[in-house]
C-alpha cells in the first residue's frame, strides 16, 4: 500500500545572519509543493530529527507573539485538511494548496496586527474619531467622510485580497495591487458601473499618504515607500447655465407637474444663492433677513463655517412670495439624489436638450449635465463674467484660494475671448486718445 503523503519541514542554508529560512515540503502524488512563510532560525537550535525547534529553548515566532512550534503544527494540520477535502473532487495542484495555506498565514498575520494597538488602520481611526487634529482643528464633515471611504476601501482590499495594509507593506507592490482593485473591483455606489473614478482614487491614496507621514512622525515606522506614490488627476467637465438659460427655466409653465416645479424653483432660487445643496436646501426663517431697503440671506455654511451674506433679488423675492405660507418661504427640501434626479426630469421638460455643451461627451443633452452642483457653479461664473471681484465672490462661495475658485469656475474660451473683446471696446479708444 502507497504510503500516506508527509508534511516535512526543512532549513535552507544559513544566510549572513546565520539564520536558515524554514520550508515546507510536501510530496504527494507524484507533485510537490515548496512553501516558504517567512519564518527563520539559528540552525543550532533546530531539532532535526523531529523537524521542530528545539523543544527546551521554547522559541517564538519573529513578531514574537506566538509559538514557532505551534505555527509548524498549525500549518501542517491546515495542509492536510485542506488536501483531504480537494481530494474528495480531484487530486489538487500545488498552486491550489499554496493558496490555501496563503490564506492561513494571513489570516494568522491579520490578526496578530488587529491585536495590535499601534496599526495603520488604528491610526486611520484615530484622524476619524477627531483625536488627530489638522493646524489645530478638528477635520471638516467632508474630509471625515473621505477618510471613511478611504478604510472601507483598503478594509475591503484586505478582505478579497488577503493583502495585509499596515505600516511596512505600504509599498511599490501595494500600490500597484490597490489600484488595479479601485479600478477593476469595487462598484460605484449608485450607477453600479465598475471601477472608482480616478480623482476618488487620488483622494484615497493622498490619505493613505497623509496617514503614513503621521507614522513617521510618531516612529511607527520608517517604511517612506509612499512618498513615491503618484496618481494624476483629471478635470471634470461641468456645465453652468447663463442667467438667461436659469430665467427662462423659471418662467417654464410646470403648473401641471407639481413636484418638478418645486424642484425647478429650489434649483433657481439656489443660482441667485451661490451655495452647496446642503445650504440652499435648508434655509430657515431666521436665514431672512430685512434690511434698510432690501432683504438678505444670512446664514453660516455647513462645509466651511463660513459666515455669509446675499441679496435677494427680483426673482428670490417672487419665490418667496409663491410660498409666503411654508415656514421657510421656499418650496419644501428632499433628498440631494432624488433632487439630481427631478431637475434634470424638468430641465428635459422645459426643452433643455441642447448637445454639444460638454466637449469630451458632446453627444449628452443638457439636461443630463444638470445637478445641485450646477447650482453654485452657474452662480459663481455668472458673476464672473459680469466682471464682479473674483475676492468678493469668493467671500460668498467659500473658496480659500483663488486659483480653486478659478478651477471651479466654467469659463471656456468663447466666453474669454468674449471677456477680452469687451475689455478692449471699454478700454482701447482711451489708450489710443493718451498716445496721441
Amino acid at each position: 500500500m502507497p504510503r500516506n503523503p508527509q508534511v516535512n519541514f526543512y532549513l535552507q542554508p544559513a544566510g549572513t545572519d546565520k539564520k536558515a529560512l524554514i520550508f515546507l515540503n510536501f510530496k504527494y502524488n507524484k507533485q510537490r509543493l515548496f512553501y516558504s512563510f517567512g519564518e527563520r532560525i539559528d540552525p543550532k537550535d533546530w531539532d532535526l530529527k523531529r523537524q521542530r525547534g528545539l523543544e527546551k529553548l521554547k522559541l517564538l515566532t519573529q513578531e514574537g507573539e506566538h509559538a514557532l512550534n505551534d505555527l509548524l503544527d498549525n500549518l501542517k494540520n491546515e495542509l492536510e485538511d485542506k488536501f483531504k477535502a480537494e481530494k474528495a473532487t480531484g487530486i489538487p495542484t500545488p498552486k491550489t494548496l499554496k493558496k490555501h495555506l496563503d490564506a492561513y498565514m494571513n489570516k494568522h498575520i491579520l490578526k496578530e496586527v488587529e491585536q495590535q494597538e499601534n496599526n495603520f488602520f488604528s491610526l486611520l481611526d484615530r484622524f476619524i474619531d477627531g483625536k488627530i487634529l489638522k493646524n489645530g482643528a478638528d477635520l471638516k464633515t467632508s474630509t471625515l467622510k473621505s477618510y471613511k471611504t478611504a478604510r472601507m476601501h483598503l478594509k475591503e482590499f484586505q478582505a478579497k485580497t488577503k493583502y495585509l495594509v499596515d505600516f511596512e507593506t505600504i509599498n511599490e507592490d501595494f500600490f500597484d495591487k490597490f489600484l488595479l482593485f479601485l479600478k477593476k473591483t469595487r462598484e460605484h455606489k449608485f450607477t453600479k458601473e465598475k471601477g472608482i473614478k480616478i480623482n476618488a482614487i487620488a483622494k484615497t491614496v493622498s490619505i493613505i499618504q497623509v496617514v503614513m507621514k503621521k507614522a513617521i512622525v510618531l516612529k511607527y515606522t520608517k517604511n517612506d515607500e509612499f512618498k513615491n506614490f503618484r496618481v494624476k488627476t483629471v478635470e471634470v467637465e461641468n456645465v453652468y447655465l447663463p442667467f438667461e438659460e436659469i430665467i427662462k427655466l423659471y418662467r417654464f409653465d410646470f403648473s401641471d407637474y407639481k413636484k418638478l416645479e418645486r424642484v425647478r424653483d429650489l434649483f433657481v432660487f439656489g443660482c441667485f444663492l451661490g451655495q452647496r445643496f446642503s445650504d440652499f436646501s435648508d434655509i430657515k426663517p431666521e436665514n431672512i433677513v430685512k434690511g434698510k431697503d432690501d432683504l438678505f440671506i444670512k446664514m453660516i455654511t455647513k462645509k466651511t463655517k463660513t459666515p455669509v451674506t446675499i441679496p435677494c433679488n427680483p426673482i428670490i423675492l417672487e419665490i418667496f412670495e409663491k410660498y409666503k405660507d411654508n415656514h421657510n418661504k421656499l418650496p419644501k427640501s428632499i433628498s440631494n439624489q432624488k433632487f439630481n434626479e427631478y431637475i434634470k426630469i424638468a430641465c428635459r421638460k422645459a426643452g433643455m436638450t441642447e448637445k454639444g455643451r460638454l466637449t469630451s461627451k458632446p453627444e449628452i443633452e443638457l439636461c443630463d449635465c444638470i445637478s445641485s452642483h450646477t447650482v453654485r457653479r452657474s452662480f459663481a461664473t455668472n458673476y464672473y463674467l459680469e466682471g464682479f471681484p473674483t475676492i468678493e465672490l469668493m467671500r460668498i462661495t467659500g473658496h480659500a484660494t483663488e486659483s480653486s475658485f478659478l478651477k471651479y469656475i466654467k469659463v471656456g474660451q468663447q466666453e474669454s475671448a468674449q471677456r477680452l473683446a469687451q475689455h478692449i471696446k471699454n478700454n482701447w479708444s482711451e489708450k489710443m486718445l493718451r498716445v496721441a
